[in-house]
């Protein structure tokens, strides 16, 4: 059986997770995969909308973010290429966001719709365990995201920040890293300055 690259792309996803479904069992998403794309800076979720689809990213970079009463920004989640993405708690309750979602640059996705992954989950075994594995993975990513936000200076932050997006640091705009450190972007651009004069 020769699947589509987009159903390959997704297979090559989940076995990073370590479930290892075979060509039928991925085969089963065919019908309900929905190639979409979005402009540079378009919302795709707004705050107070029900989250009913989730992404896997092709081409391109995505964010959740919150307005903060002040009119700030907080960034969340940064997501890449062949990274799965969604409002999570949104989609998993199908209660209204508190997040939005952006395409920060131009962004290729194939979109799952709720309804149709739960049939998934309902009808096959294996999806549901992919499921879980996802949930998984995202609630250890919070965490580790909460707790850094707590107990590390912005230092801290940035460098946590420069490692795990080193290939695509020079795509984010500066004041979307400021708003994902917590910081503003003066701020961001003394804590650079200072940390090239320290590597010096």
């Amino acid at each position: 059986m020769n699947l589509p690259p987009d159903l390959c792309l997704v297979r090559e996803k989940i076995m990073f997770f370590g479930v290892y479904p075979s060509e039928s069992e991925i085969e089963f998403l065919r019908p309900y995969l929905i190639s979409k794309t979005y402009k540079k800076g378009e919302i795709i979720l707004k705050a107070g909308d029900i989250c009913t689809e989730a992404y896997f990213i092709k081409k391109g970079l995505m964010r959740s973010f919150q307005m903060m009463p002040n009119g700030n920004q907080k960034t969340y989640i940064i997501s890449r290429e062949l990274n799965i993405f969604t409002e999570h708690v949104s989609f998993m309750s199908q209660t209204p966001s508190t997040d939005f979602i952006e395409a920060i640059e131009e962004t290729e996705v194939v979109a799952f719709n709720y309804e149709d992954l739960m049939s998934l989950y309902t009808k096959y075994h294996v999806w549901e365990t992919i499921g879980r594995k996802i949930s998984d993975i995202n609630f250890i990513i919070s965490q580790k995201r909460l707790r850094s936000m707590m107990n590390d200076d912005a230092a801290t932050r940035y460098k946590k920040f420069q490692h795990s997006y080193q290939n695509i640091l020079h795509r984010i705009p500066q004041h979307i890293v400021a708003s994902y450190l917590g910081i503003t972007p003066q701020s961001l651009s003394r804590l650079k300055r200072e940390l090239d004069g320290c590597s010096e």
